[in-house]
């Protein structure tokens, strides 16, 4: 008896101890919602990645140059983002968060900004002015198949937003009429979006295609004397109905983006000297919390798609996977 108790537990620690060794190459993610986003707290812009309680904080990039504006793929597996590592010109690069290697997307001597990954996994969208301004373009994750979708010699169009069924694109433009556009994938049918007062921009599209969230001074943005500002967070739906203002204090507030739930949306704004990642919340309210508190410049956020991707392991993260371990072993 006491021999098969002893090969019981000469068992179990081997098991125990595979798991844990798996575990100092790759852990679950935290069962709360992750946000990616841009800072320079190690002294240029460097991508990060941490949950929506402010943990398990992670860096993706770690660049002597800037880093930026991370655009993920469907699956979570792949991280399209910004850096001018090469030539000083924002080109965008593809990182396999298995393996944390990155391979160039683009190559041109002008620059590469803001890539956008289609829902379908099959494209990314970025803007680029390599033709006399800025204009939407869209490429394979490959690099295959570059397409121009938006022209002309002096409109600036940027920031493409991808409609949930990947078949239209939204984007700003500072058109004779400036504000939010929509087009169709092939860059056919460009509109702009309806009753929208002003000129928005940075949009993004709600998870269920029925309305687009920008950044825009509308409604009475008041504008503080030191601060500047005025410029919040708008929702409007597709049809142009029901334009509502999401955020209402004197800071500037960009770049928003909603959660795969379409409950939150998360964006980054100026409040205190400094830019950091704010959240908006419980069904779209005007409740904010703040994400970041760090000295440094918090920007550019998105969300993370849940799935397994690795980290570097802590402390932390072990003895989290041991408990896990042994509360099963009691089960």
């Amino acid at each position: 008896m006491k021999r098969h108790l002893t090969y019981i537990m000469f068992g179990t620690t081997l098991i125990l101890g595979h798991f844990v060794f798996s575990g100092n190459r790759y852990v679950y993610a935290s069962d709360a919602p992750s946000i990616a986003f841009s800072s320079n707290r190690s002294g240029n812009y460097d991508i990060y990645i941490m949950d929506i309680k402010g943990e398990n904080l992670q860096n993706l990039t770690n660049s002597p140059t800037h880093e930026f504006r991370p655009a993920f793929s469907p699956d979570g597996q792949r991280m399209a983002y910004v850096s001018s590592r090469h030539d000083g010109y924002l080109e965008i690069y593809v990182m396999n968060l298995n393996t944390k290697v990155s391979y160039r997307l683009t190559n041109h001597p002008k620059h590469d900004n803001n890539p956008a990954w289609s829902p379908d996994g099959q494209w990314i969208a970025f803007d680029s002015n390599r033709e006399t301004t800025y204009h939407i373009y869209k490429i394979q994750p490959d690099g295959e198949n570059l397409q121009q979708l938006t022209h002309g010699v002096v409109d600036r169009n940027y920031n493409a937003a991808w409609s949930p069924d990947s078949q239209s694109i939204a984007f700003g433009s500072s058109r004779e009429v400036p504000g939010i556009y929509i087009m169709d994938a092939d860059g056919g049918n460009q509109r702009r979006l309806e009753n929208q007062p002003q000129r928005g921009h940075m949009p993004s599209w709600s998870p269920d295609g029925k309305q687009i969230a920008f950044s825009d001074r509308i409604l009475g943005g008041h504008r503080d004397p030191l601060l500047g500002g005025g410029q919040d967070i708008y929702t409007l739906n597709v049809d142009g109905s029901q334009l509502r203002r999401r955020t209402r204090h004197p800071a500037e507030d960009y770049s928003p983006d909603w959660s795969p739930d379409g409950r939150s949306i998360v964006y980054y704004s100026k409040w205190n000297e400094k830019y950091d990642i704010y959240l908006i919340e419980g069904g779209l309210g005007r409740r904010t919390g703040q994400l970041t508190r760090h000295p440094a410049n918090d920007k550019h956020p998105t969300w993370v798609p849940k799935g397994f991707f690795p980290v570097s392991p802590t402390a932390e993260t072990q003895t989290t996977l041991w408990g896990r371990l042994k509360q099963a072993a009691h089960d």
